[in-house]
């Protein structure tokens, strides 16, 4: 039975009275009438007030309001550098920082529900989550596996004991004693992993609850600031799971038959020998890492965005771009389709780090997680799951025609496939579905959230559909010739390169857009191109072999209740 609330303000005076309200900001209970004169006195007119049934749902959520160095209110954070601080603090220690960039925690927490920040958040819950729960059914199936492992041993042990009649009943009695003792370990051992597994999967939910009770009915401050410590516990435990996935060994077992059995029977001192095998989990782990608690900022016109040069990646040797990448830990991957085709990795420099063997013309590029990209190798017919840091490691899937662009979004990825239109696969290479789509001049694509994006080579637009592959709506140009590389941001303008020798952004409605001018703009043809929310980046991928790096910039936004 929960316990009662009293209201303070009455305690201070010895009169006990339910609490029929809860004030956030000074985080005491009011009855009725203490809620009025609460709300007409001048310094608590604008407090925020919830039930007491909205405050038990909220009250058990650890939410620290208090600086800890100085203890004292939070009442301001700093964008410059991704904190919550207090009056103190603000003068002692961010003297340096702007006017824009010190805010108060209002203005910070306003909309914070509605924010791509939270609702990153809520993702990463999701995607930890999902993470778990890929971890645990590839050990349940891993324990599937070494039980049928156990069967097709015992029948390999009986058919070679039935030609070794009496003389080998001693060996396989201890050969199968040898055999059910690693089965057990085996079993043992993935238990005790599932058992661990399930407790993180537990506490990961209780988390993705408490998120709930905040978006539902905690204030805006109190989410705010809730949102950052469960971030935290959250990023901790995708550590913990990230780094039992890398070193997790994948165990099977089979039998080994003594080669010398049919003719040295004689010399045969043992059976066989039960041996474990161990391969490294396949299961490709999905980052959830995303940008730092952030301020909610209204979508900017499209008419407000600029580039500022980067730098040029210089590929010495001759090259043809039909796909770039720029993973989240700054590498950038480039498909090179000319000549002895290859991918190329650098590093956050632009220097070379090493070339990628691969067995076709790779086109199209996307992002799986840190590691992992999926390489689509056109006119030969599939496409590649590849470990960059580990190249030996791959997972191929064929169709059955030409597959073009490529796109990841949601643990699915989105392939253009010739006469059949966007075809829809998880990473295990299961077949969801395919939105039918005419196709036969789309050869890039990109996805967001709810929408996909595909440049129309032949009529010379951009089309925008939801996931389900309802047309929202094109986007045409006089100015705008054969569009090839598209990318979209987290607030879905869209980035297209053309033929028409231009890099242009396109508002999230498509119903506007403009040309951003590069310093490559003598070259020919910018063939592919990709957007990294993460760094703000455009990479810009040439036909003739030229990379360039654009960082993008909005506009400046004016913030309110500067200090």
């Amino acid at each position: 039975m929960a316990s009662k609330i009293y209201c303070n303000t009455c305690e201070y005076d010895k009169i006990t009275r339910r609490a029929k309200q809860w004030c956030t900001d000074c985080r005491e209970g009011l009855c009725v009438d203490c809620e009025k004169t609460h709300k007409s006195i001048t310094a608590t007119r604008n407090h925020n007030i919830i039930s007491i049934d909205d405050y038990r749902q909220i009250q058990d959520i650890l939410v620290s309001l208090e600086c800890k160095k100085h203890g004292e209110n939070l009442t301001h954070y700093c964008k410059r550098h991704d904190i919550t601080v207090c009056f103190t603090c603000a003068l002692s220690n961010h003297k340096s920082c702007s006017t824009s960039d010190l805010i108060t925690i209002a203005d910070a927490a306003q909309n914070f529900k509605e924010s791509s920040a939270f609702l990153d958040m809520e993702g990463k819950l999701s995607r930890t989550l999902q993470n778990l729960k890929h971890c645990i059914t590839n050990i349940n199936i891993a324990l599937l596996n070494v039980d049928g492992d156990e069967q097709k041993i015992k029948k390999t042990i009986e058919d070679t004991r039935i030609n070794l009649k009496n003389y080998l009943d001693k060996l396989q009695e201890n050969l199968l004693l040898d055999l059910k003792v690693k089965h057990e370990n085996c079993k043992s051992k993935y238990n005790e992993i599932l058992k661990k597994l399930n407790q993180e999967l537990k506490e990961v939910e209780s988390l993705r609850e408490q998120s709930l009770k905040m978006k539902r009915s905690a204030s805006k401050i109190h989410t705010f600031l809730g949102s950052s410590q469960l971030n935290k516990t959250i990023d901790e435990k995708n550590g913990i799971l990230e780094e039992g996935i890398k070193y997790h060994r994948i165990n099977g077992m089979k039998v080994e038959i003594h080669d010398g059995f049919s003719s040295l029977m004689k010399e045969v001192t043992y059976f066989g020998e039960i041996k474990i095998s161990e391969t490294i989990s396949s299961l490709p782990f999905k980052d959830p890492k995303i940008d730092h608690a952030q301020i909610h900022r209204p979508l900017q016109n499209v008419s407000e965005v600029r580039l500022q040069w980067n730098r040029e990646i210089e590929i010495k040797r001759s090259a043809a771009i039909s796909g770039c990448l720029m993973l989240s830990d700054d590498r950038v991957i480039i498909a090179d389709e000319h000549g002895k085709v290859r991918l190329i990795e650098y590093n956050k420099y632009g220097k070379r780090i090493h070339d990628i063997a691969v067995s076709g013309k790779p086109y199209g590029l996307t992002a799986v997680d840190t590691d992992f990209i999926a390489v689509t190798y056109g006119e030969s017919k599939y496409l590649e799951i590849i470990n960059t840091k580990k190249n030996s490691e791959r997972k191929k899937e064929q169709f059955e025609e030409n597959c073009w662009g490529i796109s990841f979004q949601d643990q699915k990825l989105y392939v253009v496939v010739e006469k059949q239109g966007i075809v829809v696969l998880d990473l295990n290479g299961k077949k969801l579905n395919t939105i039918d789509i005419d196709v036969s001049k789309v050869f890039d694509i990109s996805t967001s959230r709810d929408r996909i994006f595909y440049t129309d080579w032949g009529s010379s637009t951009v089309h925008c559909c939801s996931i389900a592959g309802h047309e929202i709506w094109i986007f045409r140009d006089e100015a705008f010739s054969r569009p090839r590389g598209i990318s979209v941001d987290n607030n879905q303008y869209v980035f297209v390169a053309s033929c028409s020798n231009k890099l242009t952004v396109i508002q999230h409605d498509g119903k506007s857009s403009k040309v951003l001018p590069t310093e490559q703009n003598e070259r020919q043809l910018p063939w592919a191109v990709h957007y990294n929310n993460e760094k703000k980046i455009v990479c810009l991928g040439y036909k003739s072999g030229c990379v360039a790096l654009y960082n993008v910039i909005p506009s400046i936004i004016k913030m309110k209740n500067e200090l």
